[in-house]
């Protein structure tokens, strides 16, 4: 009788166990839904959750990036912008649609390229992508602000301080999320419906259909105006059909028509694409789902 009663406890026991495993971080962790990686561009970053800072254990993960690296909605929801906390510098709050909340905190403050030092300058188009209001709804994938070193990171390498909590809760650790997180290759401005990108790169590959290249820089045209291009270093591959134009520029200037099978792995090599709808899908740049409409080849035919 006594030894029943000791397994009924331990049964009772391990119960409440698993259900408390269930409600607990993991459980929260696993509601959130599938990210859109928050930086656009060169990033990186460690699984630096919980360690010991000067006000607390880390509640984030710190994502290295350029100064003004792009930083977009992680998924749909709604944004709430907070300007000039003493440590946490410029940030915002963004309200996913799963009912998970998203704090970006250290976005740019900065005039320029460089840390100039000055007071927190937590304005529309410095610290947030331009045309971003307090409240605004906005897209996975779409521009909200730009990285860099506000608060108490001054002095420090520009980085993104990204928390994650599930149900507005408690900050859960977003390292496996960022893991999983897509990858875009651009980043959708607010109000844009068309664009276009201008892909420079040296080539990978080529088949009857596909045009492959790794990306050293994108431009992004909106209807006809050109902003700044970003290095990347991703490969990703392009449709082309009998449509697209293959040109050759030789080391005297003089451009010729070329064809594909003169394109050489290694060659550098700039790709145009028509004007598109900057959808989430064109943004992650699957293969094939980008097409090329005009290849400039850069070298010297054998």
């Amino acid at each position: 009788m006594l030894k029943g009663h000791r397994t009924t406890a331990r049964s009772i026991l391990l119960a409440l166990l698993v259900a408390g495993s269930l409600t607990g971080p993991s459980a929260a962790s696993a509601a959130v839904p599938p990210l859109v990686f928050p930086v656009v561009g060169p990033a990186s970053y460690i699984d630096d959750f919980g360690a010991p800072r000067g006000t607390g254990r880390h509640q984030g993960n710190d994502i290295m990036a350029k100064r003004r690296a792009p930083v977009v909605a992680a998924e749909a929801g709604r944004v709430t912008i907070y300007r000039g906390s003493w440590n946490a510098g410029c940030m915002l709050y963004l309200y996913g649609a799963s009912g998970t909340t998203y704090y970006y905190i250290h976005l740019n403050d900065d005039l320029t390229r460089r840390d100039d030092n000055r007071a927190t300058d937590c304005r529309v188009g410095v610290a947030y992508a331009p045309g971003l209001k307090s409240g605004q709804r906005v897209r996975a994938g779409q521009l909200i602000g730009f990285n860099g070193n506000s608060g108490d990171a001054r002095g420090i390498a520009p980085h993104l301080h990204f928390e994650v909590r599930p149900n507005g809760g408690r900050a859960v650790n977003p390292f496996r999320h960022l893991n999983r997180a897509d990858r875009l290759l651009f980043a959708r401005p607010i109000g844009v419906d068309q664009a276009k990108l201008d892909l420079m790169g040296t080539v990978v590959g080529t088949t009857e259909e596909t045009v492959s290249l790794k990306v050293n820089r994108v431009g992004f045209a909106i209807s006809e105006k050109r902003t700044s291009g970003k290095w990347l270093g991703r490969t990703i591959t392009l449709a082309h059909d009998e449509t697209s134009v293959w040109k050759r520029k030789l080391p005297d200037g003089t451009m010729v028509y070329a064809k594909r099978e003169g394109a050489k792995k290694g060659e550098r090599v700039t790709i145009w694409t028509p004007w598109f709808k900057p959808l989430l899908k064109t943004q992650r740049a699957k293969p094939g789902v980008l097409t090329a409409q005009r290849i400039r080849l850069r070298g010297h035919p054998d």
